[in-house]
């Protein structure tokens, strides 16, 4: 059985098995195992345990990778293009959630050129008639049945029975959740979920926030997680629920409020994706500090694009920085209280429509404003693992468990003591395909 240590891979097909070697952790458990090792084999894991106890095939090549073995990440939260699907790879980020896209643009990101992760769409979200999405033209914007509902990026329906078709609709595009926006009327929102559920269609909603639509909402968060919602991004929703209950979500809200809303998510089993990334850059004039993030230096053609995008983004919310912290520090006073209920505590980036949230990248500052919040590292890790997958409803994803898909990232240090850990990327093994720093720039190039 040859053995080989990192970078120094020779080239690996899916079919051959592989015994990583390294401190493992499988995305599940607190602690890690320090000497431990992933046999991968068929693009599937084979087995988990003591490096020294595991049986392999005599044909095993073994790799000491001389790091942390853990699960590919997973970012819950995406409005991804095609251009930039190489940089989640690049990252560790090996599944995205899509939170919003037309089934046009969801027809390229499932068919890439080059590497890509794992893709799970949504397609257009569904909205009421005074969406947001209009100041996006025209094209972004329309109807179910007008002929053009693959183009757009939001569906306005106005009715229940418009919001059943609509959902009918994009289930037989293969959508694999649905999100619900700002606007809907109460009634058309219920039979959105309700058109869901009989579909096995899970649901995200964003209800808006202080720093958007959140006042004018019509659906607060309390009312979501009743009709069955599986997670709520941003906190959304949740500032609204405090001012129907009198109170002022721009200033301290009660200890006992917070309390009970974070309850009530648990208790509904739903999922809270904080992105606390998107409000951080709001809250300052100064633009934030990526320099240590995976893919950090990027430049090109795409970047630059971005960085205008961001930099137009942090310069027209100025007026708005105080509800910025406000909207920040429910969604992280509300995500630390779920976590230490056991709730389900989900990463995601809103990447990149939120400013400066890198592709990929900024997952890895995600996970650190989690721990900043007061998530334990590992919490904080199964936001982007375990937990994810949980919420995505695939077994099959982020953990290093027998019969997962072989998806996994190493890294130097250990993140389970220091998150920071995760962004000295030193491999990343998609499918069972190991990529190294030097695949992945060329991928990158390319």
């Amino acid at each position: 059985m040859p053995t080989f240590t990192l970078p120094a891979l020779p080239d690996l097909s899916p079919a051959t098995p592989v015994l990583w070697r390294g401190r493992v952790w499988t995305g599940v458990e607190d602690a890690a195992l320090e000497d431990g090792a992933v046999l991968t084999r068929g693009g599937r894991i084979e087995a988990v345990g003591p490096a020294g106890r595991l049986t392999v095939p005599d044909d095993t090549v073994t790799v000491q990778t001389g790091g942390t073995i853990l699960p590919g990440l997973i970012d819950l939260h995406v409005h991804a293009r095609p251009g930039y699907l190489p940089w989640f790879v690049a990252a560790g980020v090996t599944t995205m959630r899509d939170a919003c896209n037309s089934l046009e643009t969801v027809a390229a990101l499932l068919t890439p050129a080059g590497l890509a992760p794992r893709v799970l769409p949504s397609g257009p979200l569904l909205d009421g008639p005074a969406t947001v999405f209009r100041k996006f033209g025209s094209g972004a914007v329309h109807e179910p049945g007008d002929g053009q509902e693959r183009s757009a990026g939001a569906l306005i329906v106005r009715t229940p029975a418009q919001a059943e078709r609509a959902v009918a609709f994009l289930a037989d595009q293969g959508v694999t959740h649905l999100k619900l926006y700002e606007t809907l009327a109460p009634d058309v929102y219920a039979a959105a979920t309700r058109a869901a559920a009989r579909l096995d269609l899970p649901v995200m909603t964003d209800l808006g926030l202080l720093t958007t639509r959140g006042r004018a909402a019509q659906v607060d968060a309390r009312q979501a997680l009743a009709l069955g919602v599986r997670s709520v991004e941003h906190a959304s929703g949740f500032a609204l629920a405090a001012t129907r209950a009198g109170l002022d979500p721009a200033g301290d809200l009660p200890t006992a409020l917070l309390d009970e809303l974070a309850a009530l998510t648990v208790a509904a089993g739903a999922a809270l994706v904080p992105t606390l990334s998107v409000f951080a850059p709001l809250t300052t004039d100064t633009l934030p500090d990526q320099r240590d993030l995976p893919l950090a230096g990027q430049g090109g053609p795409l970047r630059e694009s971005l960085d205008g995008q961001w930099r137009a983004v942090h310069a027209g919310t100025r007026p708005i920085r105080a509800l910025a912290r406000a909207d920040g520090r429910l969604a992280a006073q509300l995500a630390v209280r779920i976590a230490r209920l056991g709730g389900r505590v989900g990463a995601g980036t809103d990447t990149p429509a939120g400013a400066f949230t890198l592709p990929g990248g900024s997952l890895h500052a995600e996970l650190e404003r989690l721990v900043r919040a007061g998530l334990t590292p590992t919490q904080a890790l199964r936001a982007a693992t375990g937990t994810a997958a949980d919420i995505l409803g695939r077994a099959d994803l982020g953990r290093a468990q027998p019969g997962a898909v072989a998806d996994l990232l190493v890294v130097a240090g250990d993140p389970t003591a220091d998150v920071r850990a995760t962004r000295d990327v030193r491999l990343v093994v998609q499918g069972g395909r190991p990529l190294t720093p030097a695949t992945l720039r060329a991928a990158l190039e390319a």
